[in-house]
C-alpha cells in the first residue's frame, strides 16, 4: 500500500518541518510492515515536500500512527505546515490529513 503525504510548509517552519521528517524516517522505516520511506522535495514550489511510504498493509499503518513516532509525524503536520493532503494508493483521490488521524484514534 503506497502512502503519499503532501506537506506544504509554513514558510518560517521549512527547515525545521524538513529536520524532523528526516528524524522520524529511521523510525518509521524501522516499523513492521514499512518497506520503503522518502522525502521529496517538489522542484517547482520549494515549500513542498512530498513524504512517500510504502505499507504491506493498513492494519501496519494504522499500528504505527499510534506509535510514538506516528504521532509525532501527525503532530509536526498541525504545527509546521499550511496544508497536507494524503493518497493512498496511485490511483486514488487526495484527501484530507484528517483521514490518517482517523486511522490513528480508529473511528
Amino acid at each position: 500500500m503506497n502512502l503519499t503525504i503532501e506537506i506544504r510548509a509554513k514558510p518560517e517552519k521549512f527547515n525545521e518541518l524538513y529536520q524532523t521528517l528526516q528524524a522520524l524516517l529511521p523510525t518509521m522505516r524501522a516499523e513492521h510492515g514499512c518497506h520503503e520511506s522518502r522525502i521529496y522535495r517538489d522542484v517547482e514550489d520549494g515549500e513542498v515536500f512530498f513524504l512517500a511510504i510504502n505499507w504491506d498493509d493498513a492494519a501496519n499503518l494504522e499500528h504505527y500512527l499510534r506509535s510514538t513516532s506516528g504521532s509525532a509525524l501527525l503532530g509536526a503536520v498541525d504545527l509546521l505546515s499550511n496544508s497536507a493532503r494524503v493518497r493512498m494508493g496511485g490511483d486514488s483521490p487526495w484527501e484530507g490529513i484528517e483521514v490518517l488521524k482517523r486511522m490513528r484514534t480508529g473511528t
